[in-house]
């Protein structure tokens, strides 16, 4: 699902239940230079929905690391 699909209160109820943080890494939106986007935790491709329930807000690093797979991120992996 686009985002452009979503109702405004849809997107601010992904963004509230997020606290403005990346769902992945908790990184803030509002200190990162790219928009956060709100993507599929299952890909649509791999049968995922588009209930709120799969449904996270990302920032520009997680979801193009996740892209269309399903893999869980260890943030502390990456430090």
């Amino acid at each position: 699902m686009s985002e452009s699909r979503l109702t405004q209160q849809q997107r601010q109820f992904i963004k509230q239940r997020a606290n403005g943080c990346c769902e992945y890494c908790l990184s803030q939106a509002k200190f990162s230079s790219d928009p956060f986007s709100i993507e599929h935790i299952i890909p649509r491709s791999k049968s995922g929905t588009s209930d709120l329930d799969n449904l996270a807000i990302a920032c520009q690093g997680c979801n193009n690391f996740k892209y269309s797979h399903i893999r869980v991120i260890d943030i502390l992996e990456l430090l």
